[in-house]
């Protein structure tokens, strides 16, 4: 079967353009948008059913996300990212779809039902969707779209991220500033985001000639967190510090220090990353990295109308800043090197 991608190849333009002829959108020259579809004709390209649309304005938008095990509006992190793009939807009178994916061993099987709707100029992809997934979509679907919380190397698609490795380095140089000098990352699944706050934490660490030490967690839940701070205290009872890859992850850690009978931050200091609204509920509450969350869906949404309007652009990766939100959850090192025996808490 013929792709949009080998299509562009041919004709020398980018998938976007190509996309952009496929559905008789904006922003393409009538000499280019001739080439465009002479190469696809020839190639045998089945061309979309979309030509006959009206291109003057853009008033449906879709947007997709990976399978969870809850809707897209429960999840405590990508529920403001979706306030956030239908903010920008709402004011600018257009309509908003979404749906989960398919997707069975890394591989989309089918697709969601908004892809029969033809009113939708674009789409916006929330979350870790691999890339042969996305290639998927917008060879079946031919349309823009932009990725949230999710990037490539060499990324060929606008894309929306958090400033994840300053947020990492910001947080472990507090906890070194305390006085810090054994803190330990709790790490998580592949993800991009994930990825680049544990590089932030390593290079900060080696920045002050200090050991990481990255206990391996393949989810970001509180049992994830649970789980992963047992086998750290088995494994480095010398650490003093916990970096969680997110404040669910580092809610299960407190718990789990707590039931041990230790202290925090007297035994063990503790530090989230997204800022949840659950964060500030913890007790104590949960020193953290504050994500600007509906910031990441408004930008994206931007992005998404700015390609629909000009496919030629070059691809743009738009970064949110973070900030460090301080609670009660770190404080100084204890003063013995390892944690008191058989779980007893320490003196405050």
């Amino acid at each position: 079967m013929v792709t949009i991608r080998q299509v562009a190849q041919q004709a020398g333009v980018s998938t976007g353009t190509v996309s952009r002829v496929l559905n008789s959108k904006p922003g393409v020259s009538e000499a280019t948008r001739h080439h465009v579809l002479t190469v696809a004709r020839e190639f045998g390209y089945a061309l979309p059913r979309r030509s006959h649309l009206s291109t003057a304005i853009v008033t449906h938008l879709g947007l997709l996300n990976r399978p969870m095990e809850e809707s897209l509006p429960a999840n405590a992190f990508y529920a403001d990212v979706l306030n956030g793009i239908e903010q920008v939807c709402h004011a600018s009178r257009i309509n908003l779809s979404y749906s989960s994916l398919d997707i069975v061993n890394g591989h989309l099987r089918s697709l969601p039902a908004l892809a029969g709707d033809e009113r939708i100029s674009g789409l916006i992809l929330v979350g870790a969707i691999s890339q042969a997934v996305i290639e998927a979509i917008v060879d079946a679907m031919h349309l823009p779209i932009v990725l949230v919380d999710n990037c490539f190397a060499h990324c060929t698609w606008d894309a929306v991220m958090t400033d994840n490795a300053q947020g990492a380095f910001q947080e472990t140089e507090l906890l070194i500033s305390q006085g810090h000098r054994h803190i330990a990352l709790i790490g998580g699944p592949n993800h991009p985001s994930i990825v680049e706050r544990r590089a932030g934490y390593q290079a900060t660490l080696q920045k002050h000639g200090l050991t990481p030490v990255i206990v391996e967690s393949t989810g970001l839940e509180m049992a994830n967190g649970e789980q992963a701070v047992a086998e750290l205290l088995q494994r480095a009872p010398e650490t003093t510090a916990i970096v969680c890859s997110n404040d669910l992850q580092a809610m299960g850690v407190l718990r789990k220090l707590q039931e041990s009978g230790y202290q925090v931050p007297a035994d063990f200091s503790v530090i989230g990353f997204d800022d949840i609204n659950l964060a500030r509920l913890t007790s104590p509450p949960l020193t953290t990295v504050r994500v600007g969350r509906q910031a990441l869906g408004q930008v994206a949404t931007h992005l998404l109308l700015g390609r629909i309007s000009d496919s030629e652009r070059p691809a743009v990766k738009a970064v949110v800043g973070v900030t460090l939100i301080e609670r009660a959850s770190v404080g100084a090192p204890r003063a013995s090197g390892t944690p008191p025996p058989d779980g007893t808490p320490s003196s405050v």
